[in-house]
């Protein structure tokens, strides 16, 4: 769970980078407008969405925000146990109360979309309504419906990628543990020495 979450060293955000870059890939593979980590969309306020999807008819613009969710979480651990998903559920609601706040004072329309992943794959449902939202719409290149292959693609690409970054930040923070238990023993075996 720490080696995931933890904030030291950057593996939380550099692990969000990716999966929004995923993502971004996914609505350009559709040439779906978009713009990742625009400036500010809500007023009086330094909080933004991580990609904004532009013309979407007459749904208007949607702000898509990702986010990882561990279900070991102290605030779902204990319901995380009985209910699959419920880490994933649980940052949704976060996402949706947070984005409400932003947009109440000003009047702003709310069109958030929060894409939620658990560390161990699990989607949450918005991802999984949204991906299959962007499904319904491609086409092969003959321009037939290809809605399951799409699907079925860009979910496990999304999936592997999350895997992938959890790996990695193991793998980094398994090496600088290391490194400085090298460091400890050495020390202890220098002191020794004299």
């Amino acid at each position: 769970y720490h080696l995931l979450t933890c904030k030291t060293g950057g593996g939380p955000v550099w692990t969000h980078d990716c999966i929004v870059s995923t993502w971004s890939d996914c609505l350009r593979s559709l040439d779906v407008h978009h713009k990742k980590e625009p400036r500010s969309r809500y007023r009086d306020s330094d909080n933004r969405p991580d990609i904004v999807v532009f013309d979407c008819g007459k749904a208007g613009n949607f702000d898509l925000d990702v986010a990882m969710a561990h279900p070991w979480s102290a605030d779902v651990f204990p319901k995380s146990a009985e209910l699959d998903g419920a880490a994933a559920e649980r940052r949704e609601i976060l996402k949706e109360t947070k984005y409400k706040k932003l947009c109440l004072p000003t009047g702003q329309q709310l069109n958030v979309v929060p894409l939620v992943f658990e560390h161990y794959g699990r989607w949450g449902k918005s991802a999984e309504k949204y991906l299959s939202h962007l499904a319904s719409r491609s086409r092969d290149e003959d321009g037939r419906r290809n809605s399951a292959e799409f699907k079925c693609y860009w979910r496990r690409r999304i999936s592997v990628q999350i895997q992938k970054c959890n790996a990695k930040v193991i793998l980094r923070k398994s090496a600088k543990l290391s490194r400085n238990t090298d460091k400890d023993n050495f020390s202890n075996i220098a002191l020794s020495v004299r």
